[in-house]
């Protein structure tokens, strides 16, 4: 890997910590636990990026992702009633198009990513500054900057209106 070793064991662990995180995100009955679920998930993530000696990635994950994101999940699972599903929900009749559309999917990537040209295993890339990200997303990519701001408030905003109860000023 560029700037570093390559850990297998310790990606192998991280691999299996992320997934199996993953999979109780979606797996546990209470939304609470399935948050911090996501939570360590997230962390996951991060130890995958340092692995690959990109420490930059990994404090953006855990300030945006773990920091942020989650806040704002737990924030909303706090304004919802109701804190446990029922298995009906998790276990419906679109589970009859999910696990195919699921394998599909599995072997159109399997297969792209087979018969594509990567480049050779330990080939180095561009490093890129955090200046350089700085100086781009404000001079070049401020409007979609911007733009993703104004999303995340009017999503916000619906949160709230939902959250509201009626009759509530």
């Amino acid at each position: 890997m560029p700037g570093g070793d390559f850990h297998p064991v310790l990606f192998a662990v991280t691999a299996l910590w992320v997934l199996g995180c993953g999979a109780a995100v979606v797996l546990l009955r209470n939304v609470v636990h399935s948050a911090i679920a996501m939570v360590l998930c997230f962390i996951g993530v991060a130890g995958v990026f340092v692995l690959l000696n990109n420490g930059l990635l990994a404090v953006i994950q855990i300030l945006l992702y773990v920091g942020a994101i989650s806040v704002v999940i737990l924030f909303a699972i706090m304004l919802t009633e109701q804190k446990r599903g029922e298995l009906s929900l998790f276990f419906n009749r679109q589970s009859i198009f999910a696990l195919p559309l699921t394998v599909a999917t599995a072997v159109v990537l399997t297969v792209v990513l087979v018969t594509s040209k990567l480049p050779p295993n330990g080939s180095h890339s561009a490093y890129v500054s955090i200046q350089r990200i700085a100086l781009d997303l404000f001079s070049w990519y401020v409007f979609p900057f911007e733009l993703v701001s104004l999303v995340l408030l009017a999503a916000m905003v619906g949160a709230i209106m939902l959250a509201r109860r009626e009759g509530e000023p």
